[in-house]
């Protein structure tokens, strides 16, 4: 059975075979290497007497990681509830990440280690709060969220995998019945709920809580929703990545990575909007215990930070990928990807360290890199780890997404 961007260019055969070529042993070398160096830097910062710093950066880098990782499991769930065809040559890129899920519920231990200096200050003192902001309880629940929603996504990525491994260790094409695209169907709708309402908690838990008297309702589906934008940004530089290391330059086209800009482009302005509205919500109604959080963060030292953040996760990528050029040529799609990761980023730092380091200015540093490179090793130890034992190409989703594309 032949698919291609010309009918007899690349069949089944040749699409499994593409499937193991991903460079796992780079990923295994560079993650290794970023991972020791960004530990080192922490391990410095402790030792310098900064053990403080080194747990905002650690809570930091744990939320920006996560959520980054569950969101690019996420994306691919969407493409599945969606029906997606588009995006069968690079679905396995994202659903990848759920390894790094499972690494995620061993580096929660890290928050643990520090709750003295980051949940030191949570409102118990609230009326009605009672057991539920108690340190013990606090902790643990998040904790379940994370491991509940690594199980939840491994299930709904083993069960798509299923097909592809049985394929390549078979030698012959393997095709998914209805009632078994049901069941991955189920599986995910099941987990973009569960992200939706977990990552809703996680978000008013562990950012929202640190500044004790401010609430905010819709800062749960502004936490959840950048991160879906930095899994999307960072789906288009991985797809890049293994387009060129893979030898896929002639299967993953122009138009694919165009719809994947026109995602990007389109959460980029969700962001904007979710921004704006709760901004004018808290301007409109004026009441302290909600401006102080917002205005304290766009006046003063922080406002280069909050300027920051505007300009590259919004600015910069929503005027960048207007047209359709700069997102099917390469180089501009992944400098404005990258952009927003690092705007995402840089986000998740300016709606934590203030609420901890009350009235003093920002500290950019060494020691945000080192938790930066510490889990961005970790991170590409954990994609290493599943690109070495399952197939990095869905023979029988590329397939699809290539016999659709030449017969349009």
């Amino acid at each position: 059975m032949s698919a291609g961007v010309g009918a007899a260019t690349v069949d089944r055969g040749e699409l499994a075979r593409l499937a193991t070529r991903a460079p796992v042993r780079g990923f295994l070398t560079w993650g290794a290497v970023v991972a020791v160096v960004g530990a080192a830097i922490v391990a410095w910062t402790i030792a310098t007497g900064h053990p403080d710093r080194a747990s905002r950066d650690y809570l930091i880098g744990f939320l920006f990681w996560t959520s980054l990782a569950q969101a690019l499991v996420i994306v691919a769930a969407t493409q599945k509830l969606a029906k997606g065809h588009w995006a069968g040559l690079i679905i396995r890129f994202a659903e990848a990440a759920v390894a790094f899920l499972f690494a995620s519920v061993i580096l929660y231990g890290g928050l643990v280690l520090g709750r003295a200096f980051l949940f030191g200050a949570l409102p118990v003192d609230r009326s009605g709060a009672g057991f539920w902001f108690g340190t013990t309880f606090f902790l643990i629940r998040n904790w379940v969220i994370v491991a509940l929603m690594a199980w939840l996504s491994w299930r709904f990525v083993r069960r798509d995998l299923a097909p592809d491994q049985a394929e390549l260790a078979q030698g012959k094409a393997v095709e998914t019945d209805p009632e078994e695209k049901g069941r991955i169907a189920r599986d995910a709708a099941i987990l973009v709920v569960s992200w939706a309402f977990g990552y809703t908690l996680i978000g008013f838990d562990l950012v929202m809580t640190l500044a004790p008297r401010w609430e905010s309702n819709l800062y749960g589906a502004f936490f959840f929703m950048g991160s879906f934008l930095c899994g999307l940004a960072a789906l288009a530089v991985l797809s890049h990545l293994h387009r060129r290391v893979m030898g896929l330059q002639h299967l993953i086209s122009a138009k694919q990575m165009h719809d994947l800009g026109k995602l990007i482009f389109g959460f980029t302005v969700f962001w904007g909007y979710l921004m704006w509205a709760q901004f004018l919500v808290i301007w409109y109604g004026n009441i302290p215990e909600e401006t102080y959080f917002v205005f304290y963060r766009l006046w003063g030292p922080w406002r280069p930070v909050g300027t920051a953040v505007f300009l590259m996760v919004f600015v910069i990528p929503f005027i960048g990928l207007l047209g359709v050029k700069p997102k099917k040529y390469a180089p501009t799609f992944l400098a404005f990807s990258g952009i927003s990761i690092l705007g995402l980023w840089l986000e998740r730092y300016l709606e934590i360290v203030p609420s901890l380091t009350p009235g003093q200015p920002p500290s950019l540093g060494v020691p945000e890199l080192g938790t930066f490179l510490l889990f961005g090793g970790l991170f590409l130890l954990s994609y290493g780890w599943f690109a070495g034992r399952y197939p990095m190409i869905s023979p029988r989703l590329a397939a699809d997404t290539l016999e659709r594309e030449h017969s349009h």
